[in-house]
């Protein structure tokens, strides 16, 4: 009787069946690694611009500048927010809000994969010297929620109207 040495067919089998399934779960699981990447970054993105508006208020203040404040408008519809300067004749008057392109100087906009899936507000507006902070419409805290189209997983900014931006 002469002995065999080496794998029977089954054991192949069943060897290549677990190496396929691990890196399906390993293709899946970057693939989830990676739209949660790509909403951090937009969830970054957002939050600079905010902290831009206020920035640019405190400095049109120093500076004596003739804007009434800095502010950023969120679109829904075309998944956008759009940092603006408040422009007004009169100051005291201006309705603090976003009032078209001309008063446009910077924007984001989510990839086409991604939506603001809540948007507690549509304007926030810092007026110098403070500065002092307006949401539109008017309330103490604010939630901004950034998710996929489908909605599997979503970033959340928070706004109060003291101008603290944080995550969550």
């Amino acid at each position: 009787m002469t002995s065999r040495k080496g794998f029977t067919l089954i054991e192949i089998f069943i060897t290549v069946s677990i190496s396929v399934l691990l890196s399906a779960a390993m293709i899946l699981y970057n693939r989830t690694g990676e739209r949660q990447i790509a909403l951090f970054k937009d969830q970054a993105r957002v939050i600079n611009l905010i902290l831009r508006a206020k920035s640019l208020a405190l400095q049109t203040y120093t500076e004596g500048s003739a804007a009434c404040g800095y502010g950023v408008h969120f679109d829904s519809a075309i998944g956008a927010a759009i940092l603006f300067k408040d422009q007004a004749a009169d100051c005291a008057n201006s309705d603090n809000v976003y009032s078209g392109p001309s008063e446009e100087i910077g924007k984001v906009v989510l990839p086409s994969g991604e939506k603001f899936s809540q948007l507690d507000f549509s304007d926030i507006t810092f007026i110098p010297p403070d500065p002092r902070v307006v949401i539109t419409p008017v309330m103490d805290s604010g939630l901004i929620v950034i998710s996929p189209l489908d909605d599997s997983s979503q970033v959340k900014i928070r706004v109060n109207s003291a101008g603290q931006v944080t995550q969550g």
